[in-house]
């Protein structure tokens, strides 16, 4: 899969300010790039949610600043979701990629996004 035949949106938001992401209908992975150390733990909850809650996205991956909290936060958020019991027939993956560019997560992405034959790619940019 070329990055060209992606189906990718950018967005870039202001940390801590109220976000309401607009969300595919249809399965996506998505990608979220923290520029900033100046993250709200209430705010970084309040994003992951909305990753969460949407029901469509297959994998989240998180990069740069305090990476791994937000892969913590995400896996928590979508076990609480679900009781801590979630559904056998759902998948949702996260991974934290330390010291990683931009592109080199979306080649990641890429090959996950092929074996699932999706097309969308959401990359959040948190500045």
């Amino acid at each position: 899969m070329e990055k060209n035949c992606l189906d990718i949106e950018t967005y870039k938001i202001r940390v801590n300010e109220r976000t309401d992401l607009v969300l595919p209908e249809q399965s996506y992975y998505i990608i979220l790039v923290v520029n900033t150390n100046q993250i709200l733990p209430e705010w970084r909850n309040q994003l992951c949610e909305q990753i969460v809650y949407s029901k469509r996205c297959i994998q989240a991956m998180v990069t740069g600043h305090e990476c791994s909290i937000w892969d913590d936060v995400l896996d928590e958020t979508y076990v609480a979701f679900y009781n801590n019991e979630p559904p056998i027939d759902t998948c949702f993956m996260t991974t934290w990629h330390e010291n990683e560019t931009l592109d080199e997560v979306i080649e990641f992405a890429k090959i996950g996004m092929q074996l699932e034959s999706i097309s969308k790619l959401i990359i959040v940019q948190i500045e």
